[in-house]
């Protein structure tokens, strides 16, 4: 009768073992998988192996009563879905315009008579919007210091951030 828990013990250690046995099988693979050369130009098939998830990013403008826009920061994954995040008004007119940055992934000036408000995305491990008060006396060496943060979204570790296109 004594040996029954022992038998009962060395039972369960041995299930143990075998499942150990079997995830580290598991682990290190059977056959070996095809390696993807890359391929020249877009549309290659060619992936980054670092690369998990794309994230699209865009600007949504909506009329506002007295001239002004109401911006939103549009987001859309790998599964399609998107939303719709609002990052402040300005006046209109609105136009997406290159960043100078090189962190920058798209940016958003409303500016009339040199007067307004540039919105930019930034990636930094999350999609930051960034916003200034746009001034025709604005210094250009001083203008990257005007900028603040409004909004951050997080995105999936590894994901690829870009700019939608219209």
């Amino acid at each position: 009768m004594a040996d029954r828990p022992r038998a009962r013990l060395l039972q369960h250690g041995m299930r143990a073992a075998t499942l150990l046995v079997f995830a580290g099988a598991v682990a290190c693979g059977g056959s070996p998988k095809p390696t993807t050369e890359p391929g020249a130009g877009s549309g290659s098939g060619a992936v980054d192996p670092g690369v998990v998830a794309q994230t699209l990013v865009g600007w949504g403008r909506q009329q506002a009563p007295g001239g002004k826009v109401d911006v939103f920061l549009e987001v859309a994954d790998h599964t399609g879905a998107s939303k719709s995040y609002p990052v402040g008004s300005a006046t209109a007119p609105c136009e997406v315009v290159a960043t100078t940055t090189p962190d920058g992934v798209t940016a958003l000036r409303c500016v009339t008579a040199g007067v307004g408000t540039e919105f930019r995305a930034v990636y930094r491990g999350d999609i930051i919007v960034l916003k200034r008060a746009v001034d025709p006396s604005d210094e250009p060496d001083e203008v990257e210091f005007l900028f603040r943060e409004v909004l951050r979204v997080d995105v999936p570790v590894g994901s690829k951030v870009g700019a939608a296109t219209p």
